[in-house]
């Protein structure tokens, strides 16, 4: 898996996760911030982007896959943050490896089995994600911040294993969130936008009900991609979170 490492070696240690149809470039501007004083890994997922030819595995899979690598790149541990689809693999590795997970900070996860219109719309994007018509249309609905940001979304569709996106697709709307929540030991923050999707609202007081001592969040005036919306804030709630 590549994974892009930054800071001081004696920095406590933060794993970033990205959302899906995006890739480790999403967090640069947390990165630039924060790998000041704390080591910084921020992986592109298998089948994505600078990993497009690693397989993808389901979301337990690659979350053990993250753990390796946070195993072999910072034994004590690390905290991890992911938002969308990062938050759905950081949930499974508190599940499953527990002892290199520091803490999990979460945003835009969603619940439950999406309904339909919200399936078929995923499925569509699946599909026109592959061409660079598409990538730009799914680059302008997603809101990309400048034109930096519209090219990098474009390059990682190129690179990107068009069947990992629709698994990806697929699993989420099955089920999203993994078994065994109450077994998470780990401190919790689970963060949702005011803007975002129901099943993304939703999943913080379900989140909360079933992660023991777990604590959320609504953040207002924001939606799905907050950490580009609004990143001094974003970048700020890390931040003392993790100190």
């Amino acid at each position: 898996m590549w994974v892009e490492e930054s800071g001081p070696d004696g920095g406590a240690a933060i794993v970033f996760l990205h959302g899906s149809m995006v890739a480790g470039w999403m967090w640069a501007e947390q990165v630039a911030a924060l790998s000041v004083d704390h080591r910084t890994l921020v992986p592109d997922l298998p089948g994505i982007g600078a990993s497009g030819t690693e397989q993808w595995t389901g979301f337990s899979g690659v979350a053990d896959a993250v753990a390796g690598e946070i195993e072999a790149r910072a034994p004590g541990g690390a905290h991890v943050v992911g938002l969308s689809l990062g938050g759905i693999i950081g949930l499974n590795l508190a599940v499953n490896q527990p002892e290199l997970c520091t803490s999990l900070l979460v945003s835009g996860v969603p619940t439950g089995s999406l309904p339909l219109p919200l399936r078929l719309l995923n499925r569509a994007m699946a599909g026109a994600y592959g061409t660079e018509f598409g990538s730009r249309l799914i680059a302008r609905m997603f809101g990309m911040p400048d034109q930096e940001s519209t090219d990098a979304f474009v390059a990682t569709a190129r690179s990107t294993d068009r069947s990992a996106i629709m698994a990806i697709v697929s699993e989420v709307s099955r089920k999203p969130l993994p078994d065994r929540l109450g077994g998470i030991s780990v401190p919790v923050l689970a963060v949702v936008g005011e803007k975002d999707t129901a099943p993304a609202r939703r999943a913080i007081p379900e989140l909360m009900a079933a992660v023991p001592g777990s604590r959320g969040a609504l953040v207002p005036g924001v939606g799905h991609q907050w950490n580009a919306e609004a990143p001094e804030l974003f970048t700020e709630m890390v931040r003392q979170w993790v100190d």
